[in-house]
């Protein structure tokens, strides 16, 4: 009864230290005692009897990387993993600093003041909307008058009025 006592440890450990790496930053220690710990309950089953230990090796196999992937989808969802893990990519709130690329395009010709200095780029009301710019030569300071010449995506080209 002791021999299967210690394979059960064996298999439990390496589980645990597992998930243990997910929480804890070993730079992979944790996860080499647990393969370590993984080969040592296999070895002990092949020493029991070899069948046992062709089996518990099969089913090792096809069972690990269900736990790891399980780990890793649960991961995410837990207390360290919400402070750790990349979190999906988010649409800026209507009325950000970045205006939609298609609204930006009806700026083309429109006259603007800066609000900040423009070196290259600032910021420039047209209105009621603040839009960051970008100056097309040199810089212009504060409380000047623009045009808009270009709109390429995001990026607004705006020319000083003289």
């Amino acid at each position: 009864m002791g021999r299967a006592l210690l394979i059960i440890t064996a298999f439990i450990l390496a589980g645990g230290l597992i998930v243990l790496e997910l929480f804890i930053p070993s730079q992979g220690v944790l996860t080499i005692a647990a393969a370590a710990s993984l080969i040592f309950g296999i070895v002990e089953c092949f020493l029991v009897s070899p069948w046992l230990g062709f089996i518990v090796t099969v089913v090792t196999a096809a069972a690990l990387p269900v736990f790891i992937l399980a780990l890793v989808r649960i991961w995410p969802d837990t207390w360290i993993g919400k402070r750790v893990a990349i979190r999906k990519a988010q649409r800026a709130m209507p009325g950000g600093s970045i205006p939609d690329a298609g609204k930006l395009d009806k700026l083309l010709g429109q006259t603007g003041e800066t609000i900040t200095d423009l070196r290259p780029v600032g910021a420039v009301m047209f209105g009621e909307k603040r839009v960051d710019c970008v100056a097309e030569t040199g810089q212009i300071d504060k409380g000047y008058k623009v045009t808009v010449i270009h709109v390429e995506g995001v990026r607004v080209v705006v020319r000083e009025q003289t």
